[in-house]
């Protein structure tokens, strides 16, 4: 009779599973943030390369000589 009593009073094998995949879950989506947000910090790029510089001037017509409206 006891075991029947603490058998009820704990959660069946199926929720267990259900937990255990949600944690799962949880987990493997903050490793992912973490392994694509980890060259914000460093970049791979050294030093000396200067990304903000423009490729073209602003004062030349695009390839195709049409503007936006």
């Amino acid at each position: 009779m006891l075991w029947s009593e603490a058998s009820e009073l704990l959660m069946s094998w199926g929720y267990w599973g259900i937990v255990a995949g949600l944690v799962a879950l949880v987990a493997i989506f903050f490793v992912s943030m973490e392994l694509l947000y980890s060259n914000v910090k460093g970049s791979l790029r050294a030093p000396g390369d200067r990304t903000d510089e423009p490729v073209e001037s602003a004062g030349e017509a695009p390839p195709s000589g049409r503007y936006a409206a």
